[in-house]
């Protein structure tokens, strides 16, 4: 079995932990990213803060991102029967960016891990972290496993974990907690808007509440794909017979803004369900890791924050490490 020492493990190659690894690299920290997935791969949380463009600019991943000439978000749209909520980032408190991006989090990701590995980190692609061990320092011993079942161990001072919906370290380390948020969930898909209204109305991100428990999110992507997906009571959407396509067509009807629009197109995949979405731990940091972004706690799908908190809390647990370690030198 290979060892392989790091002065930092991130577990995760999504933005919370490109946007950790990426700080690290910067300020000389010896850094390691291990992945389960292979890139470009799909995940759901395809709309952004303003918040976020502080993060890659801070980390030197923007410039990449820009080039990729993303949807532009200026804000968003709630509906509600004939009520019409529109919130414009650039009417703000504070200083900082007015607007950001809509995007395919799979060509999202890609970029950032491709810019992350431009800099000099190693990425560890299909590989799966089998278990972990802390010894009284801190200090970790991780077992990884490759596609074809090789071990190796990853020795580090320190452990981010950005796994998302994976929760490698709560999983590992029985960290999980029973969440006080809600039973939701969420199904979705993306379509190809060949007919896609001119102008703002084609590409504004908008949030239609069809109930008071239930809303539709409707965000159009440069690329011409729109994601099109419900989040709700989980008794709602289990209430809806049939498969996911029949649930998510059946559901589509409840959207009288909507309907015409996106009804007409076929779903480019089987729509998914992500079942009880909302996720809790005992702990978020303990000696020798930090939880960062879902693989913490996922609360809802509010406005857009999910990808917020990844990169704030990644980011944040970077500057702790690199901190502690220049005090160290």
């Amino acid at each position: 079995m290979n060892d392989i020492t790091v002065d930092v493990l991130v577990i995760g190659a999504g933005p919370s932990g490109c946007v950790a690894a990426a700080y690290l690299q910067n300020n000389g920290v010896h850094v390691k990213v291990v992945e389960k997935s292979k890139f470009p791969r799909f995940v759901i949380g395809e709309s952004l803060l303003p918040r976020c463009m502080d993060h890659f600019e801070e980390t030197g991943l923007l410039d990449a991102l820009m080039a990729q000439n993303f949807e532009i978000k200026p804000g968003a749209r709630f509906l509600k029967d004939d009520i019409v909520c529109v919130f414009d980032f650039s009417k703000k408190f504070t200083p900082g960016w007015d607007y950001t991006w809509q995007v395919p989090r799979a060509d999202f990701d890609h970029t950032l891990a491709k810019e992350v590995k431009n800099k000099g980190v190693e990425i560890l692609f299909e590989h799966e972290v089998t278990g972990v061990q802390f010894s009284e320092n801190g200090h970790s011993v991780t077992t990884i496993k490759d596609k074809e079942g090789n071990e190796s161990r990853i020795k580090a001072k320190f452990i981010i974990d950005s796994s998302g919906y994976g929760r490698v370290l709560p999983r590992l380390l029985d960290l999980e907690a029973p969440t006080v948020m809600p039973k939701n969930s969420a199904i979705f898909t993306h379509i190809k808007e060949t007919n896609r209204p001119e102008g703002k109305e084609g590409t504004f991100i908008t949030f239609d509440v069809v109930t008071d428990t239930t809303w539709l999110w409707v965000i159009p992507f440069s690329n011409g794909i729109t994601s099109i997906g419900f989040v709700g009571p989980t008794e709602v959407i289990e209430s809806y017979k049939g498969n996911s396509t029949e649930k998510l067509r059946e559901m589509l009807k409840l959207s009288d803004y909507y309907y015409d629009r996106i009804s007409q197109y076929d779903f480019l995949f089987e729509p998914r369900i992500i079942k009880d979405y909302s996720k809790a731990v005992k702990q978020i940091y303990g000696k020798g890791f930090a939880l960062t972004g879902n693989s913490a706690e996922f609360l809802d799908p509010v406005f857009s924050s999910g990808v917020t908190f990844a990169t704030e809390s990644g980011l944040l647990s970077a500057k702790l490490i690199t901190l502690n370690s220049t005090a160290k030198k």
